[in-house]
């Protein structure tokens, strides 16, 4: 629901924290004998592994659990890009904005993303920090 972090989104959570700390390489997880750094198709050299899809299926899941109330009704959020080029967005649509961007470029290895956060675990912990905190904004916001 819209303002709150629901069960839904404090579940799709753990699981979005989980795959982003596979996906910054500071963790290696294995379920039921799956790593979740492994690839699931390869496109043009590019990985497309366990934990991205996860990734986006738990930022999916965040968005759509807050897009409609109790009562069935639609919200209308204010998502005017416009503020977010001018620089007069708040810090939750930037963080926001953030986490998207680290996503898709981690999770597609975009310019090689992926090998620069994953070469040092520092980066890596930024990066799994700014995602989680993007991840609770999309949440609380929708």
């Amino acid at each position: 629901m819209f303002g709150q972090i629901d069960m839904e989104d404090a579940i799709a959570g753990t699981v979005f924290a989980l795959s982003a700390a596979v996906t910054a390489g500071i963790a290696t997880i294995t379920i039921l004998g799956h790593a979740l750094s492994s690839s699931v198709w390869t496109v043009e050299g590019t990985d497309i592994t366990i934990a991205f899809l996860l990734s986006l299926l738990a930022l999916g899941t965040a968005y759509v659990t807050n897009r409609v109330n109790d009562r069935g009704a639609n919200y209308s959020v204010d998502t005017d890009l416009a503020m977010l080029a001018k620089g007069e967005a708040t810090v939750e649509s930037y963080v926001a904005l953030g986490t998207l961007v680290l996503v898709l470029a981690t999770g597609l290895d975009i310019l090689g993303a992926r090998a620069a956060i994953q070469s040092e675990p520092i980066i890596g912990i930024i990066s799994l920090a700014v995602q989680a905190a993007g991840y609770y904004v999309i949440s609380y916001l929708g």
